[in-house]
């Protein structure tokens, strides 16, 4: 089948309608219904049906537009590609990074890939279990992410790099603000609280400190929100301590110490697949991204947490 016919029906799916899908595709009406008749000609049935508020695909039809969703991002992708080796560059590497990860060291992360002038860098933001999922798929080289995760993990490898644990930082209006002493369970247990991280993947237990009390909002790849509802209300949240501290969000003050062992491990590691460790070019990305998280880790403010070595 011709590919352009289902990237067409993509398209088609993808507005809902068939004059919105002219537009964007810059052809006529007649046209795109021949289209349309092809790929039905071909399959014995419709693969569109229509309703009042536009076109839907059959059960069929949803699956052709899924393959032809596939092939448009392919060729824009080709074409990127065919920029790229005209702009001298040898290959693109894509890395999955943590949303907390980003939002801390965005400044240092994007000023050192720049320095590099034969690649390209796609950097890409989610939760980690996706991205992990993504990483065993092929479709990321290396990802920056939670070394401690109680996902799939099956032919990767990782390599902590970034010490970090996890802190109970509570909102500017709460009555813990600033607290100079620990605070205990019980305390901790009638606060609000909001669960960040959620689905993510992670070991230790969310909410594990929040009481019976169900968790008020809980968000999975957000970080904005999180950090805005810790400057304006008096809720509560799970974050990891260092990297939180150094987005300059919040203040020191919002970190409280709680009764009991410090917080549980939150490093980061640098997770890839084993079977592209032996290739020569990523052996030096893989050295680039290694440096810029080893020396962050070196640099960067420990404002006093304990990062021993110790669990």
């Amino acid at each position: 089948m011709n590919p352009n016919l289902l990237k067409q029906l993509a398209i088609v799916v993808k507005q809902g309608s068939l004059s919105r899908a002219c537009e964007q595709l810059f052809i006529t009406q007649p046209t795109l219904t021949r289209s349309i008749q092809q790929i039905e000609t071909k399959v014995g049935a419709p693969v569109l049906t229509r309703t009042r508020y536009g076109v839907v695909p059959t059960e069929i039809g949803a699956r052709l537009a899924q393959i032809g969703e596939r092939i448009l991002a392919e060729s824009e992708h080709g074409e990127e590609v065919i920029r790229q080796w005209h702009s001298g560059y040898q290959s693109e590497f894509t890395i999955g990074i943590d949303p907390l990860w980003e939002f801390a060291t965005f400044r240092e992360m994007t000023a050192h890939l720049l320095r590099e002038k034969r690649h390209v860098f796609h950097l890409r933001t989610g939760s980690a279990a996706l991205q992990i999922q993504l990483l065993q798929e092929g479709k990321l080289d290396f990802l920056l992410a939670p070394a401690h995760l109680s996902v799939s993990q099956s032919s990767l490898e990782r390599e902590l790099l970034f010490r970090d644990r996890s802190g109970v930082f509570v909102g500017k209006r709460s009555t813990l603000f600033g607290s100079k002493q620990p605070v205990s369970l019980d305390i901790l247990a009638q606060q609000n609280w909001m669960i960040a991280g959620a689905s993510a993947g992670f070991l230790d237990g969310q909410g594990e400190l929040a009481g019976p009390q169900a968790a008020r909002m809980a968000f999975t790849g957000s970080i904005r929100s999180v950090l805005h509802l810790l400057d304006t209300t008096d809720m509560l949240v799970r974050l990891p301590a260092r990297l939180t501290l150094m987005t300059g969000e919040l203040a020191r003050e919002q970190l409280i110490d709680v009764e009991g062992k410090p917080g549980p491990r939150r490093d980061i590691a640098l997770w890839s697949r084993s079977e592209n460790g032996e290739r020569p070019e990523n052996f030096g990305v893989r050295e680039l991204v290694r440096e810029i998280v080893s020396r962050l880790d070196r640099e960067s403010d420990t404002f006093g947490l304990d990062l021993s070595s110790s669990h």
